[in-house]
């Protein structure tokens, strides 16, 4: 696993495409979505129909983000798979790109 420092900002632009579907980069893109639109864990998984226990692993690189949750992070939030996944911004909400 990463250190928390890999979470920083200033490497993001490097993780997003470069890191592609490593666990490590799709946790990182989540949990960056997750703290541009202020909400905890639990409530980001919640509202997407997801438990914490399910969610938590994908954002913490301990589990593959798998096909089911990412459709449902994407009908909740606007998360393209292409973001999530590989890291491409060209679709996400303007909310959350311009943050990135």
């Amino acid at each position: 696993m990463l250190s928390a420092q890999f979470y920083e900002s200033d490497i993001m632009p490097t993780m997003l495409e470069d890191m592609e579907d490593k666990r490590e980069a799709v946790g990182a893109r989540l949990c960056k979505v997750r703290e541009i639109l202020g909400l905890s864990k639990k409530e980001f998984a919640e509202r997407a129909g997801l438990s914490e226990q399910v969610y938590g692993p994908f954002e913490n690189a301990r589990r593959e983000l798998s096909l089911q949750s990412a459709k449902r992070l994407r009908a909740t939030y606007g998360l393209p798979l292409e973001f999530m996944y590989f890291g491409k911004i060209d679709d996400l909400p303007t909310r959350i790109s311009r943050e990135l």
